[in-house]
């Protein structure tokens, strides 16, 4: 008779199916891929204006996949290119990303949303003419209040620099793309983040890329959308039927994002223990024989 799960393995098992993409490890070399289908639906979305519920609801419509910052969780390689992304457009080190770069990177996607895609988003129009741009506008002071509890905090916190110096795996790699992305977007030192000052430079910087888009495209192929207004306008636009018996998922409020972190910190820290518990078990065997050779 198979034995019951135990509490922490519930809790354990409740997590990955909460936060899937925490959970997937796959280890793809983008640069060797080709597009494999056409890239149909741009997000014109910062974080924390909807987009993870916009990417789950754009899958249950079929469009596989959709690009997220998740998805950064989900295949740790593709931040390599991302650096290499930021690093040519932001500080003129490198070739900027052409059509074979972004096929190379988002070619298994009909869609994209979120950051990182969210700060190239004239390269991904000028890329793929023929996409439908989908604009997330929030209220600009709801907006920034919502990166000050989430990812300001986060971004800042000393637990995840002290991480990031001990697993290579992820964090390593990922904390220098979120100072390139955000040290990009939003050109403002972090210890001015919540300041006035930042304030200002955050709400105009998201500003700009939304104006840049309106710019860009015209009408008839931009939807200015928000996850509140559910299946309806964002199924038209696109051209499907609306789901039957299903809810508009609506994931990721603050509360979640907390939640999210905490499993990626704990998910970081258990692979920094094996990591380094072989290291720490001679270094400590070898202070034992010393202090034994000294007696």
């Amino acid at each position: 008779m198979a034995n019951n799960p135990s509490l922490s393995e519930k809790r354990a098992m409740a997590k990955e199916e909460r936060f899937p993409e925490l959970f997937v490890n796959t280890n793809i070399d983008r640069r060797i891929c080709r597009r494999v289908v056409p890239l149909k639906v741009i997000v014109v979305g910062m974080p924390r204006t909807g987009t993870q519920s916009i990417r789950v609801a754009l899958k249950q419509l079929g469009f596989n996949d959709t690009y997220h910052m998740d998805c950064l969780f989900e295949n740790p390689p593709d931040i390599d290119l991302w650096c290499q992304a930021f690093l040519a457009k932001f500080k003129s080190q490198g070739e900027p990303f052409g059509k074979e770069q972004w096929d190379q990177l988002l070619g298994h996607c009909q869609a994209v949303c979120d950051l990182p895609t969210s700060a190239f988003i004239p390269e991904l129009i000028a890329a793929y003419p023929d996409a439908k741009l989908i604009l997330t506008p929030r209220e600009e002071n709801s907006w920034y209040a919502s990166c000050q509890r989430t990812i300001q905090t986060t971004a800042t916190a000393r637990s995840i620099h002290i991480l990031s110096a001990l697993d290579t795996h992820f964090l390593s790699r990922f904390t220098p793309l979120l100072g390139l992305m955000f040290g990009s977007m939003f050109p403002c030192p972090p210890d001015l983040w919540q300041t006035p000052e930042g304030k200002r430079i955050w709400i105009e910087h998201y500003r700009r890329g939304h104006d840049e888009a309106r710019f860009l495209v015209p009408p008839d192929r931009r939807l200015e959308y928000s996850v509140e207004q559910g299946w309806g306008p964002l199924c038209e636009f696109l051209g499907v039927e609306v789901p039957v018996g299903k809810t508009f998922p609506m994931v990721n409020d603050s509360g979640s994002f907390a939640v999210k972190i905490g499993v990626v910190k704990r998910l970081a820290a258990r692979r920094v223990v094996r990591r380094w518990s072989p290291v720490l078990g001679v270094l400590a065997a070898a202070g034992l024989g010393l202090w034994w050779a000294r007696r």
